[in-house]
């Protein structure tokens, strides 16, 4: 029986070439320069953790009205479809 012989590969030489950028604002997603701006204007706005927790309270507080309209309907549906198929 013959053996192949392996094919050699070629040795790996680093060229310096970046392929993407690894900074550290850069590695928590891929966020336009317009997202990346809006951030760093809230975080040069210096907020404490109460004024922190008053906002996000705040937009949940907006939010939630909508979640429990999905849920409500969602649950009406459910409902619906349950006793009409039973």
């Amino acid at each position: 029986m013959k053996r192949k012989e392996k094919k050699q590969k070629p040795e790996f030489v680093d060229d310096g070439r970046t392929i993407a950028n690894m900074d550290y604002e850069n590695i928590t997603g891929y966020k336009s320069k317009e997202e990346r701006q809006k951030h760093e204007e809230l975080r040069s706005l210096n907020l404490s953790k109460k004024e922190r927790r008053a906002l996000y309270k705040a937009s949940m507080a907006q939010f939630l009205p909508a979640f429990l309209c999905f849920v409500a309907a969602f649950s009406l549906i459910f409902l619906v479809l349950y006793f009409l198929m039973r």
